[in-house]
This record gives C-alpha cells, sequence and structure tokens, in this order.
C-alpha cells in the first residue's frame, strides 16, 4: 500500500464550512412563463432539457407558476433526492392554485392507487417490506424459466426475411410474460385485452405535463374525454382483478405467481397482511414495471443492435460461447458479461422513464441554491445518462464502456439511474434485467434483427421512453 505523503495526507482538522447556498432567485432558466414551459415539454421535451442543461447549469429554474419547476441534472444532488435526504421530498409535483392552496399530482395514481410507485412515507416502507421476498434470487430463477420460454413461443411465429414492428412483438412478449407471472393466466385470457387497453390508455398523451403538474389529466374538475377514458379502463382492470383475487382465495391461493405470493405475503413484523385494495395497488404496479418498461427497453436495445453490427456480433460470439447452443438459464446471467453491457448501454440512452419528479418538503440546497418546500424537482435520467463528463462521446452506443472497470470507478453513482435509488429504488430492478437479458439472450441466440433501410424512428417520452410508431425490422434466422 502506498501511503499519503503530508500535503495528500486526510487532515484531522475540523473540516472547512461549506459556502452558503444562493438564493432561489438566482437559479438561472429561460425567462419565460408558463405558456413556454408547456410548449417546450409538449413540443421536443429531450433536446429542449438537454439544450437547458447545456445552456444553464445543472440546476434550471423552468417555470415559477403554477409549479415552482427546476430540472435538476447533477449526481450528486440526484443522490440526495434519492438516498442521504429522501425524507425531505415526497412524490410528484406541488401545484399551486388560487388562495394560494396547493396540491401534489402524480400521473400514475390514477391507474396505480397507492402502490410502490405511488406511496410514501410509512405505508410505502411497510408495502416494501411484504413485496420485496417475492424478489428473492430463488424467485428470480423460478421466473427465469418463464421469461425463456415465453420468448420461444414469440419466436417459434417468426419467419426468415418478416417484417416485423419489434416495439409490438416485445410488448406481447412481455405483456405474457406478466400476465403468467403475475396471474397465472395464458396471453389469450380475457384479462390480457383488459390489461393491454388500460395501459395503452394510461401511457398516451402528454404525460411529461402532467408529470411536471403543467396539466389538468388529474383535475378531478374538469371532466376531459382522456381522463373519461383513463377511469373507465381503470374501473375495468379493478373489476378483472378483484375476480382474479376471488378466484385465487377460492382456489386457496397457494400457487408461485406474484398475485398468490402478494395474497399471502405477512409481516414478520407486525402480523399485517395486504387488504384486497394493496394486493390490487401492487398487482398493477408490477403490471406496469414487468410489461411496459421491458418492453421498451427490449426494443430500444434491438433498434440500437441493429444498427451496430459489430457489437451485436461480439453479443452472439458470446452466447455461442456461454450457451453452446442451449437456451439460456437464470445461472447464466454472470457469465453473459457482454449481454448485460448490451441492455445497461441501451437503458442508458433509451431510459425506460427518462425522468422523474420529486417535491421538495422543506427548505433545501440542491446543487448549492437553497430551494423552498414545494419547489418541483424534474431529475432528468435522459440528460444525465449523456453527459459527456462521465460518458465519453455519450451519443455513441457501445456496451464496451460498462466493461472499464476504471471508468466506472470515476463516475458518480448517481451518474446512471434507470431505476432510481435509494430506499425508492424499483423493487423489480432483478426482475427488469433477468427479463430484459435472458429474452434478449434467447432471441438472439437464434435471431438476427436488421433494420428496414429509410425507417424513421422517433421517440415518444410519455410517462415511459416510447417509440412514436413502429419499430420495422427485418428477422433473419441465425445459421
Amino acid at each position: 500500500m502506498v501511503s499519503a505523503s503530508p500535503s495528500t495526507r486526510p487532515s484531522l482538522a475540523q473540516p472547512q464550512p461549506q459556502p452558503q447556498p444562493r438564493s432561489v432567485d438566482e437559479v438561472p432558466g429561460p425567462a419565460d412563463g408558463p405558456v413556454a414551459a408547456v410548449r417546450r415539454m409538449r413540443g421536443e421535451p429531450l433536446p429542449q432539457f438537454t439544450a437547458l442543461y447545456r445552456e444553464y447549469g445543472p440546476v434550471v429554474r423552468l417555470v415559477r407558476w403554477p409549479v415552482s419547476l427546476f430540472l435538476v441534472c447533477d449526481p450528486e444532488a440526484i443522490a440526495d433526492v434519492l438516498v442521504s435526504g429522501n425524507r425531505a421530498y415526497g412524490k410528484g409535483a406541488v401545484v399551486r392554485g388560487p388562495g394560494s392552496r396547493t396540491r401534489v399530482v402524480q400521473p400514475l395514481r390514477l391507474l396505480l392507487g397507492d402502490g410502490l410507485l405511488t406511496s410514501s412515507g410509512g405505508a410505502h416502507l411497510r408495502q416494501r417490506r411484504l413485496v420485496q421476498p417475492l424478489f428473492h434470487k430463488q424467485r428470480l430463477a423460478e421466473y427465469g424459466e418463464q421469461f425463456v420460454g415465453l420468448a420461444r413461443a414469440t419466436t417459434a411465429a417468426w419467419r426468415d426475411g418478416q417484417l416485423l414492428d419489434v416495439h409490438e412483438e416485445m410488448s406481447e412478449m412481455t405483456l405474457a410474460i406478466v400476465a403468467r407471472t403475475l396471474f397465472d393466466v395464458g396471453i389469450s385470457d380475457h384479462v390480457v385485452d383488459v390489461v393491454r387497453a388500460a395501459l395503452d390508455e394510461t401511457m398516451a398523451g402528454s404525460a411529461p405535463l402532467q408529470a411536471s403538474g403543467l396539466g389538468l389529466g388529474e383535475s378531478t374538475r374538469v371532466p376531459l374525454p382522456t381522463v373519461r377514458r383513463r377511469r373507465a379502463s381503470r374501473a375495468a382492470l379493478d373489476r378483472t382483478i378483484y375476480d382474479l383475487i376471488a378466484r385465487h382465495r377460492a382456489a386457496g391461493a397457494d400457487g408461485h405467481d406474484l398475485l398468490s405470493l402478494l395474497m399471502a405475503a405477512r409481516d414478520d413484523e407486525t402480523g399485517h397482511r395486504m387488504s384486497d385494495v394493496e394486493i390490487r395497488d401492487e398487482a398493477v404496479t408490477l403490471l406496469l414495471a414487468g410489461h411496459e418498461t421491458t418492453a421498451n427497453a427490449l426494443t430500444w436495445t434491438f433498434h440500437l443492435l441493429g444498427r451496430s453490427p459489430e457489437a451485436a456480433a461480439r453479443m452472439r460470439a458470446e452466447l455461442d460461447t456461454v450457451l453452446d447452443g442451449r437456451p439460456p438459464t437464470f445461472a447464466d446471467l454472470p457469465r453473459l458479461i457482454y449481454t448485460n453491457a448490451v441492455f445497461s448501454e441501451s437503458m442508458r440512452l433509451y431510459p425506460p422513464v427518462w425522468a422523474m419528479v420529486r417535491h421538495l418538503i422543506e427548505d433545501r440546497p440542491v446543487a448549492g441554491y437553497l430551494l423552498p418546500a414545494g419547489s418541483t424537482l424534474v431529475l432528468g435520467q435522459w440528460v444525465v445518462h449523456r453527459d459527456e463528463r462521465w460518458w465519453p462521446d455519450p451519443e455513441r452506443f457501445d456496451p464496451g464502456r460498462w466493461l472499464d472497470e476504471e471508468a466506472a470507478a470515476a463516475r458518480p453513482r448517481f451518474a446512471y439511474f434507470p431505476f432510481g435509488g435509494g430506499t425508492r429504488q424499483c423493487i423489480g430492478s432483478g426482475f427488469a434485467m433477468a427479463e430484459g437479458v435472458l429474452t434478449l439472450a434467447t432471441i438472439a441466440r437464434e435471431w438476427s434483427l436488421t433494420p428496414v433501410p429509410g425507417a424513421a424512428v422517433e421517440l415518444e417520452p410519455s410517462i415511459t421512453l416510447r417509440p412514436r410508431g413502429p419499430v420495422p425490422m427485418i428477422a433473419h434466422r441465425r445459421p
């Protein structure tokens, strides 16, 4: 071990006082009002946020009213929001109305209720303790067999040279996976039709506006057609899930699907079991996480591989070596090093959730500025994942960067956070990674997907980062 010289050895003296945070009035940002902000977020929020970060720095004031809204793209500040200071922040955006009245807006609450993605405080911690055992390693190994089996069932219908909409294929495959692992039903069951309709309706629309509090989508006083449709789709989903709960309970609820496990879950500290409403909320939360986000991540992965023949060839070589002609298993995941890197790099460039929203419960310094309680922060994964300080040549798809241990050690923890972090990190992140890598390996072992010449693929930054329209690719069976 090399000892530190006197000039570099840590001092035992008192720590230096930190500079006083600057006033919130000094936060830089565009000098325009809420109308311009709505246009900016409705139009092209991804390049707009990137440009604002480059012009103004890691904290940008986006708008003052009806929501005091800031874009935050500093990894240390994000670490405070998600980990060290997480109790000072709440979910959703704070919106001010007439007479200084405020309310908290969460766009997903209409669908998810008070599941893990939307709940807070003690309720969130209690629910997390109950749900955590569902994702232990042994459970993931059992789910892994279903991931592989359903991925093979998806590709069994493909023909060599067939034109596919990869997003549709991945959406149907991941929907089949969550239908089987969550409810123990097949893709042809009517449950799947109800789930598909509810998720599609929720994902539609201008989600950046809703997430930031600049939209009216949750207002009970403004019965917009979109709100009525979403409530109707939620009502149909509720009826279906409560019926499934009743059927599982009548059958003894002793299965290995996630719904049975939710019904059997019991808090060792308190003896608490989930009510039917709590079970419903967690089931729908798992539906969204296991289907929508993974479908998008796989779609973008194949899109990127199709435009990077070298990376695709390297991944296929690894699959040929590790698998030796057989389907993958959960036990293969640690050996599929480059395949894991491909999936991680895809989520860097196209994070399934491209921004997160929090609000301050108390006054707090954020990246050098004292922001008051009630401020709403947009944490920009899309922007941070493209910061050239941490990601050289950031627009380039380069899975090899994940194999560089020295570069990885130099990056801040929250230079990459597709699953969030801290006590609110996605509880199903292990499930999602296993699902993504195993289905990717299953498909790429037998098929290569190449882009259609001249076909444009556009982004739709809704609540998740979807493609706008189809992602056409040609399937080629590997010899």
